[in-house]
């Protein structure tokens, strides 16, 4: 038996354990330039109800690792996932995920998501192994500058807007290459009337009115100021025009501007209009690569054979 099969055979996946940390860290310390967020989310977590980290083992030691947690109903986001580089196309990734695979299952997902950059090859090609699809593209874009000229037709969404922002959404070419999602952070989910509901209660909503209907939409969060321990607000969802989108980053800018917040984070759908009114507004893009957005549904037969 070749050694890549005796080294399969005794892959074994588990729950994590708070004594994984020194070797799970060991493995995660080079993943960027800077290193790697896990060690600080670690702890949080392990405690985890709706969510839960697995390892993979090979002779009792961690190689790999993967977090899976249940966003919303029927949702789950998978994240983290971490081979150590000695152990890597040993299909170390390929257990991990399968096993998140069971526990979404096991909490009544019937969808997983999960993102990669464009120019990961080899979680790339373990994805498509799975049976995951390419269901959107993103870039994430950041700038400091918040001076901005007046906006014209842009100002805060109110509750009472719900009705009409929900049928611009449903109608919107955008909507649907964003594969109906949002995002905070870096954690995509479906974008559904609720969720609508909550960014207009907080008066976190942007909308852009011409000829009296809706016809813009930017929804933003301070998470990344509380995560990152810095002044700053994400867009997590951008929907329009070219010219709407300036007016309304015209808008967003001048309230930062107002608040004292230094940094915004742009998260957008890679969609040209859009794309490029950030340009012209001034934002960078932290990369040359695109954030993929992938998911798989698990279906009922899935479901007997991953729990079988």
């Amino acid at each position: 038996m070749c050694r890549d099969a005796e080294l399969k055979q005794k892959i074994i996946v588990r729950k994590a354990r708070s004594s994984d940390n020194d070797a799970v860290f060991k493995f995660c310390e080079k993943t960027w330039d800077w290193g790697d967020y896990v060690p600080r989310v670690w702890n949080r977590w392990l405690e985890e109800k709706d969510g839960r980290i697995l390892v993979a083992t090979i002779n009792n030691v961690p190689v790999g690792i993967s977090h899976v947690k249940i966003l919303k109903q029927g949702e789950a986001w998978l994240e983290a996932a971490r081979t150590d580089p000695n152990y890597r196309r040993k299909g170390v990734a390929t257990a991990i995920t399968k096993e998140c695979f069971k526990f979404a299952l096991q909490k009544g997902a019937k969808l997983v998501r999960l993102i990669t950059a464009s120019d990961n090859t080899a979680a790339l090609r373990v994805l498509r192994k799975l049976g995951l699809n390419l269901v959107s593209e993103f870039v994430k874009m950041t700038c400091e500058k918040t001076e901005a000229g007046k906006s014209e037709k842009t100002r805060w969404a109110k509750v009472t807007d719900e009705k009409e922002i929900w049928e611009f959404l449903r109608k919107s070419k955008c909507y649907a290459k964003s594969a109906g999602s949002f995002t905070i952070l870096y954690v995509w989910t479906s974008l559904q009337k609720e969720d609508l509901k909550k960014f207009l209660a907080e008066k976190k909503a942007i909308i852009y009115r011409d000829e009296n209907a809706v016809s813009g939409l930017i929804l933003i969060d301070d998470g990344v100021s509380r995560e990152w321990t810095e002044n700053s607000v994400q867009t997590c969802y951008v929907d329009g025009t070219q010219e709407a989108v300036l007016d309304m980053i015209r808008f967003l800018k001048r309230y930062c501007r107002e608040s004292g917040i230094k940094k915004i984070y742009g998260f957008t759908c890679d969609h040209k209009p859009i794309t490029s009114a950030f340009d012209i507004m001034g934002f960078e893009r932290d990369t040359l690569t695109c954030i993929y957005l992938f998911e798989k549904r698990l279906s009922a037969d899935e479901a007997k054979r991953s729990l079988g």
